[in-house]
């Protein structure tokens, strides 16, 4: 039986309230008319920018929240593009509101490092 990584502890629930964050910051400005009051996170209010990462965001939770799509090497592409997501936020937001992304990255690298490829048992029987 084939072993699944387990990302679904932390990480998808981080992910899940990254996203939400951001989807509020986004709307903020445009439903209350006052500006957003967390200065972290006032970048997002940019509609060009917030929505897209809050899309982005969603995404992410949604793969991490479904065990059936999280082999290994799925979650180390997915750590990549949230320390992709980590450095493209610091620099065009804030480095606090790329905080979730970090630890995201960070997270599963850490899981999967433990976790080596497994051979075919065909080639085993090669042996």
């Amino acid at each position: 039986m084939r072993r699944w990584l387990v990302s679904h502890k932390g990480n998808a629930l981080l992910a899940w309230l990254a996203a939400f964050a951001y989807g509020i910051a986004a709307l903020w400005p445009h439903v209350f008319a006052a500006p957003l009051p967390l200065l972290g996170l006032r970048g997002l209010s940019d509609l060009h920018l917030g929505i897209p990462l809050t899309v982005v965001g969603v995404a992410l939770a949604l793969f991490l929240s479904v065990p059936a799509w999280t082999s290994r090497d799925r979650l180390l592409v997915c750590a990549g593009a949230a320390l992709a997501l980590f450095v493209f936020v610091s620099f065009a937001v804030a480095a606090s509101a790329a905080l979730p992304f970090a630890f995201i990255g960070g997270n599963i690298l850490r899981e999967s490092r433990g976790h080596r490829a497994r051979s075919s048992p065909l080639w085993a029987e090669t042996q």
